[in-house]
């Protein structure tokens, strides 16, 4: 059970909801929302107003659909948790392990590549209309079914005594909304334009995929405490990022915008969890 994944993975490096820095003339250049780099410069003039209660109902939209997610995401995790768990022949520490949870965490590799296949499956049709919220819904609900293994473990670490926190689920969930919360109210109370971390937020990324993979093979504590250490705080960086770009964008994707930040809360959680569920 050591080797149970406890890490994210990462986020499609292309497109629209990808981590990537944009050029000139984005979100926060000339001819942004609001004017010259801001939000709401200039008369209150009737297009402005339209304008600016369409922006609203767009960001309305994308925080709906990213709780959804959220949501979905959970009830995935719990099919995978109880589904079969009674009649399950496989017990470790007293503990019956799930079906599910025992496929999924028993091929970490092969579930590494499932999770890159699914991002990047519901990332390539994230336009195209009535598909694109079924792919959204859909992958939040496979990768609630993925990382199951991830809860499973931190759960029964916890029930053996000596982890961080004594329910890490819980904490770590609670911890994820609250910085996610936090940082989201930062960039919208604050107006900045966080597009400048594009380039660094997508080094870090890289590095971090690639420590994961060398994990895999290693089964290092240590160096999955560091990554996960490292991946929180690039992950806060990214919600800065991605708040800022849909907060400021004139781009209309709100699956887009909804997937993009459902991933960075996602990772958020399961590095909290990691840290959380780790041993004293």
């Amino acid at each position: 059970m050591a080797n149970y994944p406890h890490q994210p993975y990462g986020q499609p490096p292309q497109g629209y909801p990808p981590h990537q820095p944009y050029g000139q003339g984005g979100y926060g250049g000339q001819g942004g929302y609001g004017g010259q780099g801001g939000w709401g410069g200039g008369s209150a003039q009737p297009d402005a107003i339209e304008g600016g209660a369409e922006r609203l109902a767009f960001i309305r939209k994308v925080y709906a659909l990213f709780t959804g997610s959220v949501f979905l995401s959970a009830i995935g995790a719990m099919v995978a948790l109880y589904a079969g768990a009674g009649s399950s022949d496989l017990v470790i520490e007293g503990t019956r392990v799930p079906p599910l949870v025992a496929l999924v965490g028993g091929s970490p590799i092969i579930a590494f590549v499932a999770t890159l296949g699914i991002v990047f499956g519901a990332s390539a049709v994230r336009n195209v209309r009535g598909l694109n919220i079924a792919a959204l819904f859909g992958m939040a609900f496979l990768l609630g079914i993925v990382f199951a293994p991830s809860l499973f473990v931190a759960q029964l670490y916890a029930g053996l005594g000596g982890t961080l926190s004594d329910n890490p689920v819980r904490d770590a969930f609670l911890l994820s909304v609250g910085m996610f919360g936090g940082l989201t109210a930062y960039v919208a109370i604050s107006k900045k334009d966080f597009s400048y971390l594009g380039g660094a937020l997508s080094m870090g990324l890289l590095i971090i995929i690639g420590g994961m993979l060398l994990n895999l093979f290693l089964g290092s504590s240590v160096l999955s405490l560091a990554l996960a250490s490292v991946g929180l705080i690039l992950f806060g960086g990214y919600v800065l990022y991605d708040t800022s770009r849909i907060l400021r964008s004139q781009d209309r994707s709100a699956v887009g915008g909804a997937m993009t930040l459902y991933l960075d809360f996602l990772n958020i959680f399961l590095f909290l969890l990691r840290i959380l569920g780790s041993r004293r």
